[in-house]
């Protein structure tokens, strides 16, 4: 939910702030506003980017962890308590 809400607060953001600037012209203030925009931008972009790469990172985990031979691995014995805490 955070994210959804600094994506669509950027959003508002940029309308708002967009409208501003083509409204008002372009003066020392517009330009301020506008390094702010894409600022947050950019913030926007890098937050979208790090999610995909945690989704990736989390399906490759899965795909890891369901290849593995459950029942063998996860029994737990002396000899075995190694492969059992790494596969944990």
């Amino acid at each position: 939910t955070t994210f959804l809400v600094m994506f669509y607060s950027a959003a508002l953001f940029l309308a708002i702030g967009t409208f501003m600037i083509s409204a008002n012209g372009t003066t020392t203030y517009g330009v301020i506003l506008s390094g702010f925009l894409f600022a947050l931008l950019l913030e926007c972009y890098w937050c979208c980017q790090l999610v995909d790469r945690l989704n990736e990172v989390n399906t490759q985990i899965g795909i890891l962890l369901y290849s593995l031979d459950w029942p063998v691995e996860l029994q737990y014995t002396k000899a075995t308590a190694s492969r059992y805490r790494q596969a944990r």
